[in-house]
């Protein structure tokens, strides 16, 4: 079923993908200039994990990449409103809808092990949004126009599932597959053309799970988890804090999965951002390891929760400590500038540019995200969808 209406395109995907569909073409927004945050000191790994691969010695954090001229949306998904589908919705810095996608969800798997994790759904580019239908398929919407094109089949068969990450000049695809046919569980790295020329395994194991989330610097950005079973997620609380069950993220060389930095020296939290991650200790983290200090005694490491750091570096978005239905806009210096409504220490708010903000929920149904300019103040933009911020559009992580 397709249906469009004006500023709004509406697609149901529940199989192979249909043909290309009509959408209205966003308007440029204007954003504020760009800065860059303070270089801070390295720590070590908090996540035990290990790797046979080189890791190099922390530099001073760079300045995070200057952004494109917007416009910027916000990838809302949302997982819980129908068992066997979910939605991506495509929010604007208006908290209007540019696109509502209706796909089908993977095969679910479980067994006596427990049941499989759920490996993040879609992934964005400089010029496109990037969908799982089903198990294997990956569709396209491009954002000039909102064509849709099924771009690639992944390396799926019965009882695994994938996660993929598109590079931000849509050139290459990398993908993980975890079978559960195996026990333990076994994780196959791939990389290839979007084409689907150039097929190469990179990194297999039976213990070190690790997915596809990003591509930064022409680096491939993983998200390393407890394990693969959403019991061994549970198990980890913070690993519920971002949208790809990560506790660290591993950055290596996409020829041979040999690693060059590991952001693990906190237990990362939010959404990826172009100056690194938030922590759930009460700081961040930049891109080549550097950890700063925790912004203040009394903020949102004293309770874990959920933190999203601003492209630019200078704000973090974390519900209050004593506080869980606001978040708070804080300073490195401790200070909370402004608030925006939040679904609780577990839920994680999404930058669309350096001043607003698009708080969704990956645990309650009903929470209603709406769009904010903390930094600014101003008007604040309900959103007619659900769900948890997944990505921006385009991507800002290039």
């Amino acid at each position: 079923m397709l249906a469009v209406v004006p500023a709004l395109l509406v697609l149901t995907c529940c199989g192979a993908a249909s043909a290309p569909v009509a959408a209205m073409t966003p308007q440029p927004t204007s954003t504020a200039p760009e800065t860059s945050p303070a270089q801070t000191p390295a720590g070590q790994a908090a996540d035990g994990s290990a790797s046979s691969s080189p890791v190099a010695r922390p530099s001073p954090r760079p300045s995070p990449t200057p952004q494109a001229v917007g416009p910027y949306y916000g990838v809302l998904v949302d997982l819980l409103t129908a068992p066997s589908t979910y939605a991506a919705n495509v929010v604007g810095l208006d908290g209007n809808l540019w696109a509502a996608i209706k796909l089908n969800k993977r095969t679910p798997i479980s067994n006596q092990a427990g049941h499989a994790v759920v490996l993040p759904y879609v992934s964005t580019s400089r010029t496109a949004l990037y969908m799982l239908v089903g198990d294997k398929d990956v569709l396209s919407l491009r954002l000039a126009d909102g064509a849709q094109t099924t771009v690639a089949h992944l390396a799926v068969a019965a009882n695994m599932e994938a996660a993929f990450a598109v590079s931000p000049d849509d050139s290459q695809i990398a993908v993980s597959v975890l079978d559960f046919n195996r026990t333990p569980v076994h994780v196959t790295l791939y990389t290839e053309s979007l084409t689907g020329a150039n097929h190469r395994v990179i990194f297999e194991s039976d213990s070190d799970y690790v997915w596809p989330v990003a591509w930064h610097a022409g680096l491939l950005v993983l998200a390393h988890a407890y394990g693969p079973y959403e019991e061994d997620i549970a198990k980890a609380a913070p690993g519920r804090d971002n949208p790809y069950s990560a506790i660290s993220y591993h950055i290596v060389d996409p020829t041979n999965a040999n690693r060059v930095y590991l952001l693990g020296a906190c237990t990362v939290s939010g959404v990826l951002s172009p100056a690194g991650s938030g922590c759930i200790q009460g700081g961040t983290i930049d891109w080549t390891g550097n950890v700063s200090a925790p912004w203040s005694t009394s903020d949102w490491g004293s309770v874990s929760s959920a933190a999203s750091l601003s492209p630019d570096g200078l704000w973090v978005a974390a519900t209050i400590p004593n506080s869980p239905d606001k978040m708070g806009i804080w300073a490195p210096d401790g200070r909370v500038v402004n608030y925006v409504y939040s679904a609780g220490i577990r839920d994680w708010a999404g930058w669309l540019d350096n001043q607003h903000v698009l708080a969704g929920s990956y645990l309650d149904p009903t929470f209603q995200p709406v769009v904010t300019n903390p930094i600014k103040g101003g008007i604040e933009h309900p959103v007619l969808a659900y769900g948890f911020y997944a990505a921006r559009l385009p991507t800002d992580i290039v």
